[in-house]
């Protein structure tokens, strides 16, 4: 009676998978020699001695899922993903700083020319002459003046050169250097409406300046 209710429930079947795998284990499965604990070969045969294998948990079908945990929330929030950038078009406007720069690298050009022309330092002298300034002060005059003059038409054609590829390949930094730029022009009225059209919300947006 006992024997029969051990058989039935899965505690026992169990109980006695594990002891009919503990009795194998202690015989070599090929010859049948009794083995001792620290034996792993057969010191009969030399067979290696056999060990069950741990019984896989049943998998569980791919359509059903675990119940949740209590405390987890039912609906999970994602990232919103943001909007992208509108693609702003300035037209010819960075080929407008392309041609300042141009202009600005011939201005420096004919002005390091003519200073390095005997010719031009003469005809500059004696400007400087008729402009009432002292011979001892000539010098430094047209060292100040040449400085000022291909330094500031240097640093133009930089400045529009930068603005020019930034815009074009839609850098910050350029859109920074076009709106340096068309500040300094606005001192001379032109520059306004570019500064306008710079200063848009879909233009900042698009150089990532918003």
């Amino acid at each position: 009676m006992w024997a029969m209710s051990r058989s039935h429930c899965p505690g026992g079947r169990q109980a006695d998978n594990r002891r009919v795998a503990s009795d194998e284990n202690r015989y070599c499965i090929q010859c049948g020699e009794r083995l001792e604990a620290a034996h792993r070969y057969c010191w009969s045969c030399g067979a290696p001695r056999w060990t069950p294998q741990p019984e896989e948990p049943p998998r569980r079908p791919e359509g059903d899922r675990a119940p949740p945990t209590p405390g987890t929330p039912v609906f999970t929030s994602q990232p919103v993903a943001r909007p992208a950038a509108p693609a702003a078009s300035l037209g010819l406007l960075p080929w407008l700083y392309a041609a300042g720069a141009i202009i600005f690298l011939v201005e420096a050009t004919q002005g390091l020319a003519y200073l390095l022309s005997p010719g031009g330092r003469a005809q500059l002298t004696v400007d400087l002459t008729k402009q009432g300034i002292p011979a001892s002060m000539q010098s430094d005059v047209l060292t100040a003046y040449w400085v000022i003059l291909i330094g500031g038409s240097l640093v133009g054609a930089a400045l529009h050169g930068a603005a020019f590829y930034g815009l074009r390949r839609f850098r910050r930094w350029g859109w920074i250097a076009a709106v340096i730029v068309a500040a300094l022009w606005s001192l001379l009225i032109m520059g306004i409406p570019v500064l306008v059209r710079l200063v848009n919300r879909d233009v900042r947006r698009a150089y990532g300046v918003d």
